[in-house]
């Protein structure tokens, strides 16, 4: 008895037919018969009673059925015990722009050719990603910014810009028609990414370097989302600073408008950022050669 007519006796039994268990097992009738029939040869017992109208399923069969369909379920829990155990798994932490503007083209890519290797993605901001990787809930990051940790490793991998974001409306236009100062823009009531943020830490940088006071700013309020804050910004709330890739659809469609700092060298930097002092997994190495080289390609 082998597992093949146990599992042609469970399917004649649930669908109660032998020739609809010949369709759902892409065997033939006679074969199918063949089966049932040295299953009861080897148990000299009779399984099903066969009438001209339906099946039924005697003392024996119905016990046998029974183990039958204990051996079955202890065959597909092994098979995916198994299985889980030859997926190769590890965590990616991304702070918000990585995540929703780099990961996906990224990730797609990379499946094509490692579709054995599960990748879980979890988002937050630069600090709390970094603090994954240091306390190895985190396998390797990919943050806006650095630390002095001198257990961390940051790679530069993907440079952007930060420009200010504004509504789509004839007042912005006019303003970026008639080339107005970005200090003066930033009078404008403001929203900020939140504490945490490596865009948010990049933006102070740029407000100190254009000799702006903070108190000076209007600041009406943060948001720990960048689709949350580019709506606050489209429904008029107010203006912000962001990273130039996060929003290049938005002003391609006229939703948002964007201005350079020309007063300022406005680059910021993403990171890919490990433990120093911890050998990483052959998966996370190729991992970060794969993402150097499709950033690189394609950024």
């Amino acid at each position: 008895m082998d597992l093949k007519q146990l599992e042609t006796f469970i399917t004649v039994v649930e669908w109660d037919s032998f020739s609809e268990a010949a369709k759902r097992l892409y065997l033939t009738q006679p074969t199918i018969s063949t089966h049932i029939k040295q299953i009861e040869n080897e148990l000299n017992a009779e399984l099903l009673k066969r009438t001209t109208k339906k099946l039924e399923l005697t003392p024996e069969g119905r016990e046998f059925y029974n183990y039958a369909k204990a051996i079955s379920r202890i065959m597909e829990s092994m098979q995916d015990s198994f299985s889980k155990k030859s997926l190769t798994t590890f965590n990616i932490g991304a702070s918000s722009v990585p995540a929703t503007y780099i990961l996906p083209s990224l990730l797609t890519k990379y499946h094509k050719s490692h579709i054995k290797t599960l990748v879980n993605i979890i988002q937050s901001d630069s600090l709390t990603t970094i603090d994954g990787v240091i306390n190895g809930s985190i396998n390797i990051g990919i943050v806006g910014m650095t630390t002095m940790d001198k257990e961390l490793t940051f790679e530069k991998v993907l440079s952007d810009k930060l420009v200010v974001v504004t509504p789509y409306n004839d007042y912005y236009n006019a303003l970026k028609k008639n080339n107005v100062k970005i200090s003066s823009i930033l009078k404008e009531p403001i929203i900020f990414r939140e504490q945490g943020s490596g865009t948010l830490k990049e933006s102070m940088k740029m407000i100190d370097a254009l000799g702006i006071s903070k108190n000076s700013l209007n600041l009406i309020g943060t948001a720990n989302s960048t689709e949350t804050l580019k709506q606050c910004i489209r429904s008029g709330m107010g203006i912000s600073i962001m990273s130039k890739l996060s929003v290049e659809e938005e002003v391609a469609n006229n939703q948002l408008i964007s201005f350079k700092i020309d007063d300022f060298e406005s680059v910021r930097h993403f990171y890919l950022v490990y433990r120093s002092n911890s050998l990483l997994s052959e998966p996370v190495i190729d991992f970060v050669k794969f993402t150097k080289k499709y950033l690189e390609e394609n950024f």
